[in-house]
Order: structure tokens, then C-alpha cells, then sequence
């Protein structure tokens, strides 16, 4: 292997492994807020790019339609918890309605207007909304279910998730422009500017979500709630909410991903799964709680994808995958410590 080709695997293993790193911080910030494993989550990463995608085509994204059934299917269960409560449904009635006006009016504006970011704005908007329905439907009703069953609901919404995608946009590959057709030049190769966007992205999510739960209040709220949850809500933080806005910027974090990652694969309906696989390998090695850790995982998936793609293409995703064995051995050392730290 000369130089130039170490290089160009060099490169785009640091692409892959921006990639994977949105996911793999969703991850994270699910398991670090709620305790969930969501198996579900390469998903949100096919229904960014699809929902992109069809913006860009003219056309208005089916997904709209499942979020405005979803948002049904939670007013009607947050207007039974209110009675239930005895409490008055006038309030989550008006938050939903404030919620689906805004929600509404981003996509009619993204879908008249020829613009890029914000048809990008406008589909972040609408798969980050799926992720605090998916939350409401499945994990909210009863949280203190067991590590087996919380795995078991996310495969089983990856299982809807998958085959629902192929159902709203079909099985055609559909494009999806750059946010720059620009390349930069590094000495005897060229490295797309999309490319490096990803790599800028992904280290500044990074940075934000560690900032963020180091040092405000809401994120050291989000993660008192997951370690205790009955004491969070005696000290008056809404555990609720908590699990939903998690998901909401996990779901946020991976369609993202697929946003970013579509105009280099294309936008399909199965483009999402494997990246989220690849995704918790890499945040496997941080245990799920250790932000660093996690994006030091995936930036060597990413890398481990990229020459073994080199050197024996048809062996890449096996090896990548078996890198599990060897994390979980050494993550098993080391259980419960990264708990305590967190």
C-alpha cells in the first residue's frame, strides 16, 4: 500500500466514522438519560435521508403523515393520564396543537420554497417529533421495565420502522445533492468539503452533548432521572419530559446523520440499519455513557471499515462487527465504574 492510498482509506475512514458517530452519541444519550438500549435508532438515520430527499423532489413527505398519527396517538393517551390525574386536558391539548402549527407550517414553507437548508430544517424537524412518539408509545407507559424487555420494544420499532420506510417512499435509491460540490486540496489527494462538514458536525455534537451534561442543570436533571428515577421526581424534575427529550435529540442526532451521509450512498430505505449497528459498536467501547470513549469507538469502526474494505471487501462488515468481542470483554472489567462516574 503506497502513501496516496493510506491516505484516501485514511480519510474516508474518518468520514465513515463521522457518520457513525451521530448515531452512536443518540446512543449514548438515550442510554445515559433513560437506561434504554434503542436498537431502533440507524432508522431515524433512513427516514432523515428519505425525508430530505423527498423535500428535494418537490414532493411532501410522507412522513408527515406518521407524525401527525402519532401526535393523535399521544394526545389521546396524555389526555387519558390528565383524567386519570384529575387533571385539566386543556394544557397538553394546547401543547400539541401549538406543536403540530409549527410543525405544519415549517413543512408547508420547506415544501414551496426551493431552498436547502431549510428543506434540511424542516425534515430534522419532523423524524426529530418520531422520536418522542416512539417514546410515548413504547417505553413511557411503563419505564421500569427490564434491560431484556426495553431491547425487545426497540427491535421490535425497528422492526415497524424498517419495513414502514420501504412502504412510504418504495425501493428506489433517490439522490440527494451536496451541501458543497467543493473539494480541498491536501497535498496529492482532494477531500470533499461534504466530507469534512460531516467531520465538523459530528465533533462539535460531541463537544455539545459532553458540555451539556457536565455542566447545566438540565443535563445533570436528565441524568439524575435515569439513575434514580422516583428520587428525580421528588426533587421536582420531570422525569416525563426527560425521557422525551431525549429521544427527541437522539432522533434529532441520527437524522443528521442520514441527512449528511445520503449525498455520498444515495437515500434509501435500507441504508439506516447497518449504520446504526456500526453506531453502538463504536459507542459499545464507552460502555453507552461515556461520551469520549464512544467517539473514539466509532472513529476506529470507521477506520477498521475503511482498510478492511482495502485489503478484503467481502469480510469488511464481518470484521467491523466481530470488534464487539473483544469490547465486551474489556468493557466487562470495567462494569459499573462508568455508572458511578455518571
Amino acid at each position: 500500500m503506497d502513501s496516496l492510498t493510506a491516505l484516501f482509506l485514511l480519510t474516508d475512514g474518518l468520514t465513515n466514522g463521522a457518520v457513525y458517530a451521530l448515531v452512536g452519541l443518540s446512543l449514548v444519550l438515550i442510554y445515559t438519560t433513560t437506561r434504554v438500549v434503542n436498537i431502533a435508532q440507524g432508522e431515524y438515520v433512513t427516514f432523515g435521508a428519505l425525508t430530505l430527499a423527498s423535500f428535494i423532489e418537490g414532493k411532501l413527505a410522507p412522513i408527515v403523515w406518521v407524525v401527525a398519527a402519532g401526535g393523535v396517538v399521544c394526545l389521546a393517551l396524555d389526555m387519558r393520564q390528565a383524567v386519570l390525574n384529575r387533571r385539566s386536558v386543556l394544557r397538553p391539548l394546547l401543547q400539541y396543537l401549538a406543536i403540530a402549527a409549527a410543525l405544519a407550517a415549517l413543512t408547508w414553507v420547506a415544501w414551496q420554497v426551493q431552498s436547502l437548508p431549510l428543506r434540511m430544517l424542516a425534515a430534522l424537524a419532523l423524524v426529530s417529533a418520531l422520536g418522542p412518539i416512539v417514546y410515548r408509545v413504547t417505553v413511557e407507559p411503563k419505564p421500569g421495565n427490564t434491560t431484556v424487555v426495553l431491547v425487545i420494544i426497540g427491535v421490535g420499532v425497528s422492526m415497524v420502522m424498517h419495513p414502514l420506510a420501504l412502504l412510504l417512499w418504495g425501493p428506489d435509491p433517490r439522490p440527494v445533492p451536496a451541501i458543497s460540490d467543493g473539494r480541498l486540496s491536501l497535498g496529492p489527494m482532494d477531500v470533499a468539503y461534504q466530507s469534512l462538514f460531516i467531520m465538523a458536525v459530528s465533533i462539535a455534537s460531541a463537544l455539545a452533548l459532553f458540555a451539556f451534561f457536565r455542566f447545566t442543570l438540565t443535563g445533570k436533571a436528565l441524568r439524575a432521572a435515569s439513575v434514580n428515577r422516583e428520587g428525580a421526581q421528588y426533587c421536582g424534575i420531570p422525569v416525563v419530559l426527560a425521557g422525551r427529550l431525549s429521544f427527541f435529540l437522539a432522533a434529532a442526532l441520527s437524522g443528521v446523520s442520514g441527512m449528511l451521509l445520503a449525498p455520498l450512498v444515495t437515500a434509501h430505505y435500507e441504508m439506516g440499519f447497518v449504520v446504526g449497528l456500526k453506531g453502538f459498536v463504536g459507542a459499545a467501547m464507552g460502555g453507552l455513557v461515556n461520551y469520549p470513549l464512544s467517539v473514539a469507538g466509532v472513529f476506529i469502526v470507521g477506520m477498521l471499515e475503511s482498510f478492511a474494505s482495502f485489503f478484503s471487501s467481502s469480510y469488511r462488515d464481518a470484521l467491523v462487527f466481530a470488534l464487539v468481542i473483544p469490547i465486551m470483554l474489556w468493557r466487562n472489567r470495567y462494569a459499573g465504574e462508568d455508572l458511578d462516574e455518571h
